[in-house]
Parts: structure tokens; C-alpha cells; sequence
């Protein structure tokens, strides 16, 4: 249930006034009433009203009858809550506003209403409620095959309006209109209106967020200032996220220039597709090929299904929603994202998936979805059988993820570089199909561990925050439950971490051994000057971390990037700065700065359960089963996703080996060419099944497009319609704003990821590549941080994200080292310059520019 109201209406009860504090079922409050609680839940200005619900206009007799005194009473209190004054009468009707039905117009809008006069109140409701059976409205049910189920009215504060206009969120940007007034003549089609477009990106940024394209016939000027603007973008992209479809958002502003937000609804007449790149650009942070799209489709599908037939969920349900399993994610602007629309429809076929669409979207940090509000009976219908599946799937867990690194790790040892250098291209093609086995049939215990880490992490939230409940206003209350969640995970050993403490090691054997100190100092850069000039024992040591760890690297998944063994100069810089850290007495190891987070941890995992004693032992027992669980979730969610690398490295090496084979049978003309080949296209040609065509012309034609997408500069979060992809014209990069200035001072506010506060030097990095721009005490400010950064953490002293969350790979790898950290900050690279000094706040989630 999504509000009190439905469940009224199950005991014939239901109320007959709300207001907009709460979000009610759509049965109660109608698609208007609905809309507009709900853009007061994301904290959207919206005139003060109330609802007269379905169940007043079920009570509301005929004219010529008297009111009964539930109805009167209702009129009253709506009168009593708006006051006198100018009032706006609007019908809310049950199918109103949909996603497939807007009924736009069709029923009544009243106003101006005096609130101050009964009878006057009462016959613009009669009025609004009779406009269920006006012919206009039979016509439109009849024409698209839908029927309004019932009509409440909907009470306001009128706004005196400057001007008012509408936005449209389908799109990279959003559109809108505009004209002086209330905005009629604009509904009507009276009068040509003005146009402009709103930067997504303007809503916490230093771009210009407005452009006009078109003055009104009226003649009147864009409304809207600056700070305005960024509030409808912020609130219309906010309710967008929640709902998971674009919206049609009227606006209105006062003399004074203040907005108000007066109705959103569904963009009807066509679907649309809600695209996030929350959390998968951590994974995927650069441009993407078309083998890497190829492959992630088809295993984030697999990825889905799979989870789905493990839960539980009955075959003919998923065949039934077979669509939604589809496309999953895809390429936008040569970059991946998530169909957050088809996610949650997936998500939502689990009973109360409600809960789990909104522990994902916590997950990823893509922010708030909207309930569906189904029956609570239906959903615990299926729960029983569900329940019975997951304890089954989670059980065995630990002993899952160990399975599914031992099938990892036997094919990245049959493939390994040194046997594919030599494997004929039938042999490779054999390799490639190895691999998208694993992806799509192997993958399911990874799949679980991060299915447990979303849920757990969820759940210990909610405990907490019920705790924090019960001890409201006690001395030992907690004051930030951010701070206190994440303490509850700092100091994890975490497979993240085992490169860095590593190459601590191997740093510690280097500073200890004279020869191989001065061969890093002579070396000029070249790995395999500095080998040579090592002592047998030195050498194997580096050369087991590389064969270990060498895969790992900044854009480890994207597989055009080299790992560190394929390009092993890149790791002296690295390994040079660690050198001097073992040198340095101020310098705490990596085993000492876990010990140090693990006793943290520990202090605070027993002041909590200390405040769970006496009759709230139960709690105390449900308290410690769920950090247990949320503590081992983490690290083998970790540990799955250092084998996806390790897999994603193999399918690199393998590619390129073809690349070569190609190359040297006239096939193609560069190794890399092997990228821009669709892994179905790869596998062909492996077998010499070539696809119709010239390869050539092939690969040339892909990479011209994938150079023009790699230039857009998109949003996170967009909606597009169904089929539809983003072209370079759509972002019209001619006249795209240009980036202002940073300010010289203030605060940049994200989410706190790793508590303490930290003061340095920001150091803006791109990836591994640039260690040799890092000095001792910096703070790390990057677009985001896949595992392969890990390395880079042990050097630094604070850590600035522009993308991630609290599980984020960045988030958990900074807990382990202590290492305060605010994750989600809009703009920190271009806001941040390199070399500025700045003040990372871990436990509110601020960033202070010096």
C-alpha cells in the first residue's frame, strides 16, 4: 500500500478529505490528486490544497437532495485549510493523466473560486465530479478503448500567475513552452508560445541552464530566472526518476517570480525509456566499443533472467514479461546505461518488488522510483514460494562464490596469454564462446552476492533507522545514522584491497634491496630496463604481482584499455611512490590501516549492540545477524567482481589475438579493429563464417561514429523514446552552453561514503596513468573509481567522486582505509582544479574549495 487510503477502502471507510502530505493509491485521490502528492513527496512547490477523494464524490447526492453531513463536514475542513481567497477547482479522476490516457482538458478546471462562499465551493465541485459524463469524455474513452473509474476533486490556492508553461522531459534536454498569464490561451492553441530548453545537467552546475528559442506571439519574456529554472529541473527530473517515465510538468510563476508546479503527468502517446548511467559508468567510465555493447547486453539480460528463475519467479511470468528482460542496457552517446524502466518492471515481478526496485535504484544511486501500490494480500501470496528460493540461493553463498571463482579462474588459466599467443583463430573463437558461457550461464552466484549486498545494506538501513525511532531523544542517540551506517563497514578485508597491500609488499622487498632501489631510479620509465637489472628473487616477486594483479587498472572493463601486464611501464610511477612511502615514518601500512578501521568497526558494532539490551534483546540478535550478513555480502560481492576483471581481461587478450590474425590475413587493417566487431561478427570470423560485406568498410563506418558519439557530453539520467537513441544532432553541441567559471570558494555537497575530514591538496586524476601527479597528503578528485584504482588509495588521504554511492567499489575501498571520502559531488573534476586546496567533510558529504 502506498498511503492510508487504500487501505480504508478495504474496510468501506475511506476518507473523504486528504491532503498532499501523504501519497495515496490513485483509487482514492485520482490521477491529478496522485500526481500532486507525489510532487510534494520530491518537495516540488506546490500550491497548498486539499483532495476530496473518490469516496466524497461516491457520497455526493444529486442536486436536488441534501448534502449528508460527512460531505459537509469534508467542505468545511477544505475550507478551513485553504482559508478565503481565490481557489482553483480541478477534477482528479481515476485513469486521468496516465501513461496510455491523459484526458487532458476533458474534465473540468474552475477557477477563479471565492473560498470564502459554501455554495459557491460546492458547485464548482458538483461541477468537476459531472464532467465524469460529458459527451467530450465518453468520446475519448471510446476512441482509446479505456474507461475513467471514478473522480475526485482536487482544492487549491490559485496562484496569480506572470506567466505559465509546460515542460517535457522526453529527451537528452528538456523542452517546454511558455505565455503570459495562467496559461490558457497556451492549452487552448490561442496563440503561438514561446519556446526554450533546460540543461539536465543545470540543476546543481555552473552551466547556463536556460535557452531561449522562440519569444511568445504574446511578446512577453522568458519568465523564468536562473534559480527557477534550476529548480524546475531539479524537481522535474527528480519526480522523473521516481516514476521511471518522462512527464508533461506545468509550471506557473507569480509577480514576484516565485515558481509553483501545478500538475505532472505522464507524456502519453508513445512509450518512453527512463536511461541512468548511475553505478555502471563506475564500471564502464569511458567511451564503449561495439563488442564491449554487444557482450554487456547480452549478459546484463542473462544476468536478469537468471536471478529471476533463482528467485523463484514462475516461467510463464517471466516469458509474459520477456520484453522487459531485453535491453537492459545499452549504448548512448557511446557510453553504457541502464534502462531503468526495464529494470524495475523486472524487479517488480518479485512480490513486494516495490522494496527491491528501491534498494536497487539505492544501489546504483540512481535515486528514488515510484511504488505501484499493489495489493498487500497478492503480494504475500508468492512470497512463501519466493522466500523458499532465495534461502535456498543464499544458504550456500560463501560457498557459491568460491564456485564461481574456481570456473574463472580455470578459463583465465586456459586462456592465458601465454597460451593464446599461440592458439589458432578456430581455437580463439572456441575461447571467446568459453567466455560468453560464463556470462550468461556461470554468472548466477556473482549475480547473488550483489543481490545480497543491495538488500542487506537496504535492510541494516531501516534497522537502524528504527533504532534511531526508539531512541529518539535519548542521550546516546546518534546524530548522523550516515556516519554511524558505514562505520558498521569500514575495515572489511576486500578484495579491492589485495593488489595494493601486494605491491606494499613488494615495495617494502624493493626499498630493502639496494640493486633494485637504484635500478626504479636509473630506469628512465622502462620496465624492462629496471627487470634486467634485478636480482632473480626481486624479479620473480614482480613478476608474480603482475601475473596476480597485473590485470587490474583503471577501465578494466572496458576491454580497449591495457592492463598493467600488458603495459607494465606504467607500473614504476606507482611503484616508485610506494617506495618512498616505506621510507616514509609517517606512512601507515595497508595491514596497519585495516587493523586500525577493523577496531573502529568493531568500538562501534559494540555501542550499538549495548543499546539493544534488556527487552530489545530480539533486536540486539536481528542487529547482529544483519551486519553479519551486510559485512559478508560486501566482501564477496568484491571478490566476484575482481574475477569479472580477471574474465574481462582474458576476453581482451583473446580479441587482440584475433586482431593480429586478421591483420595478417588481409582481413583487417589494425589489431584494435577486432572492437568495432559485434561478438557475434568476432566469433564468425574466428570460424571463417565472414559476415556479408566488406570488413573493412565495416569497421571504418562504426568508428567514424563511435569518434562523433565519444564527443557528446550527456547527461546521467534521460528519458527517450521507445527505440530511439541519442545522435549527435539531438545535443546540438554548436549550441550547448559553455562550462562558467568555478566560484573561487564555497561548499560542494554529496554523499558521505567514508567518515572523518580530511584538509589537502586536490589531485584531479584520470586514472592510473597519472600517479606521478600525486604528492603525499592529496586528495583523490576523479569522474569515478572502478577496483583497478585501488592501488592509488594507500597514496592518498581523502577521496572526491563526481559518481557512486555507499557500496560503490570507490566507498568500500576507502572505508577499509580509513580514508574520509564524499562520492556523488556534480562537477568535481571541473569544479575542483588540480593543485587547489579543498576540505573533504566524510560525515556530512561536504567539500569546502579553500
Amino acid at each position: 500500500m502506498s498511503g492510508r487510503g487504500g487501505i480504508a477502502g478495504a474496510f468501506g471507510w475511506a476518507p473523504l478529505v486528504r491532503g498532499f502530505e501523504a501519497v495515496d493509491e490513485v483509487a482514492l485521490v485520482g490521477g491529478k490528486g496522485r500526481s500532486l502528492q507525489e510532487l510534494r513527496a520530491v518537495g516540488a512547490p506546490v500550491p497548498e490544497g486539499v483532495i476530496l477523494t473518490t469516496a466524497f464524490s461516491a457520497a455526493l447526492p444529486h442536486e436536488d437532495e441534501p448534502l449528508p453531513p460527512r460531505c459537509v463536514e469534508a467542505l468545511d475542513e477544505a475550507r478551513r485549510r485553504l482559508g478565503g481567497g481565490p481557489l482553483i477547482v480541478r477534477s482528479s479522476a481515476v485513469g486521468e493523466d496516465g501513461r496510455t490516457a491523459a484526458f487532458a482538458g476533458l474534465l473540468e478546471s474552475i477557477f477563479p473560486v471565492d473560498g470564502g462562499d459554501p455554495a459557491a465551493l460546492l458547485s464548482a465541485v458538483r461541477r468537476c465530479v459531472a464532467s465524469r459524463a460529458a459527451p467530450r469524455v465518453r468520446a475519448y474513452e471510446q476512441a482509446r478503448s479505456v474507461r475513467l473509474q471514478g473522480v475526485a476533486v482536487v482544492v487549491q490556492r490559485l496562484v496569480q500567475s506572470a506567466a505559465a508553461g509546460v515542460l517535457f522531459t522526453d529527451g537528452v534536454w528538456l523542452r517546454g513552452e511558455w505565455c503570459r498569464g495562467h496559461g490558457q490561451a497556451l492549452v487552448d492553441g490561442a496563440i503561438t508560445p514561446g519556446a526554450f530548453r533546460l540543461d539536465r545537467r543545470a540543476a546543481e552546475a555552473t552551466r547556463r541552464v536556460a535557452h531561449v528559442e522562440r519569444p511568445p506571439e504574446d511578446g512577453s519574456t522568458f519568465p523564468l530566472s536562473d534559480h527557477a529554472a534550476r529548480e524546475l529541473v531539479k524537481h522535474a527530473t527528480t519526480l522523473e526518476r521516481r516514476r521511471g517515465v518522462s512527464l508533461d510538468v506545468e509550471w506557473t510563476v507569480d509577480p514576484e517570480g516565485e515558481l509553483w508546479i501545478v500538475q505532472a503527468r505522464p507524456v502519453t502517446d508513445r512509450r518512453t525509456f527512463l536511461w541512468s548511467n548511475a553505478n555502471i559508468s563506475e564500471n564502464f567510465p569511458a567511451p564503449v566499443t561495439p563488442l564491449l555493447v554487444s557482450f554487456a547486453r547480452a549478459g546484463y539480460e542473462a544476468y536478469f533472467r537468471n536471478l529471476a528463475r533463482e528467485f523463484g519467479i514462475e516461467d510463464a511470468r517471466i516469458a509474459a514479461h520477456d520484453e522487459a528482460f531485453r535491453d537492459i542496457v545499452d549504448a548512448h552517446g557511446a557510453r553504457l546505461y541502464y534502462n531503468l524502466s526495464h529494470i524495475h518492471a523486472v524487479l517488480r515481478l518479485m512480490p513486494f518488488g516495490d522494496w527491491f526496485v528501491d534498494s536497487f535504484d539505492v544501489f546504483v544511486g540512481a535515486g528514488a522510483s515510484s511504488p505501484e501500490g499493489r495489493r498487500v494480500v497478492d503480494e504475500l501470496a508468492s512470497l512463501a514460494r519466493v522466500l523458499a528460493h532465495v534461502a535456498r540461493a543464499y544458504r550456500d553463498l560463501p560457498a557459491r562464490v568460491s564456485r564461481f571463482e574456481r570456473v574463472v579462474d580455470e578459463v583465465a588459466s586456459r586462456l592465458h596469454p601465454r597460451e593464446v599467443a599461440t592458439m589458432p583463430s578456430p581455437r580463439l573463437g572456441e575461447g571467446l564462446d568459453v567466455i560468453l558461457d560464463v556470462r550468461l550461464r556461470r554468472w548466477i552466484d556473482a549475480s547473488l552476492a550483489d543481490c545480497a549486498a543491495a538488500v542487506t545494506y537496504r535492510a541494516l538501513g531501516a534497522l537502524l533507522r528504527l533504532i534511531d525511532h526508539d531512541d529518539a531523544g535519548a542521550a546516546h542517540a546518534d546524530p548522523d545514522p550516515a556516519t554511524r551506517h558505514h562505520a558498521l563497514l569500514e575495515g572489511l578485508d576486500v578484495a579491492g584491497a589485495w593488489s595494493l597491500r601486494a605491491l606494499w609488499d613488494l615495495a617494502v622487498a624493493v626499498a630493502a634491496d639496494a640493486r633494485a632501489r637504484e635500478a626504479l631510479v636509473a630506469c628512465g620509465g622502462s620496465f624492462a630496463t629496471f627487470r634486467a637489472a634485478l636480482a632473480p628473487e626481486i624479479g620473480a616477486r614482480v613478476d608474480d604481482w603482475l601475473d596476480r594483479f597485473g590485470f587490474r587498472g583503471s577501465g578494466e572493463l572496458l576491454l580497449t584499455e591495457p592492463s598493467l601486464a600488458e603495459d607494465p611501464d606504467r607500473l614504476l610511477p606507482l611503484l616508485t611512490r610506494y617506495v618512498e612511502a616505506v621510507g616514509d615514518p609517517n606512512v601507515e601500512s595497508p595491514a596497519r590501516a585495516l587493523e586500525r578501521q577493523r577496531a573502529a568497526r568493531e568500538r562501534e558494532t559494540a555501542r550499538l549492540r549495548e543499546r539493544l539490551g534488556g527487552p530489545r534483546r530480539v533486536l540486539r540478535a536481528l542487529f547482529d545477524a544483519l551486519v553479519r550478513a551486510t559485512q559478508t555480502s560486501v566482501q564477496l560481492r568484491e571478490r566476484a567482481r575482481f574475477r569479472q576483471a580477471l574474465l574481462y581481461t582474458r576476453l581482451r587478450g583473446v580479441a587482440l589475438a584475433l586482431g593480429r590474425r586478421f591483420v595478417e590475413a588481409g582481413i583487417t587493417d589494425a589489431v584494435d579493429d577486432v572492437f568495432f566487431l559485434r561478438f557475434d561478427e568476432l566469433v564468425d570470423l574466428a570460424a571463417d563464417r565472414a559476415p556479408p560485406g566488406d570488413v573493412r568498410a565495416l569497421v571504418a563506418s562504426r568508428r567514424a561514429e563511435h569518434a562523433a558519439l565519444s564527443a557528446l557530453d550527456l547527461p546521467d539520467v534521460f528519458t527517450l523514446p521507445a527505440g530511439a537513441f541519442v545522435l549527435p544532432t539531438d545535443l546540438d553541441v554548436a549550441a550547448s552552453p559553455s562550462i562558467e567559471l568555478p566560484p573561487e570558494g564555497g561548499v560542494l555537497r554529496g554523499v558521505p561514503a567514508s567518515g572523518g575530514r580530511i584538509s589537502g591538496r586536490a589531485a584531479v586524476l584520470s586514472g592510473l596513468a597519472d600517479a606521478g601527479k600525486l604528492a603525499p597528503g592529496d586528495v583523490l578528485v576523479a569522474k569515478q573509481t572502478d577496483p583497478g584504482w585501488a592501488p592509488l588509495f594507500f597514496l592518498v588521504k581523502g577521496l572526491v567522486l563526481e559518481r557512486g554511492g555507499m557500496l560503490s567499489h570507490g566507498s568500500i575501498l576507502a572505508r577499509e582505509l580509513g580514508i574520509p571520502s564524499v562520492v556523488g559531488v556534480p562537477e568535481a573534476t571541473t569544479r575542483i582544479t588540480h593543485g587547489r586546496d579543498i576540505d573533504v567533510d566524510g560525515d556530512t558529504g561536504h567539500v569546502r574549495l579553500d
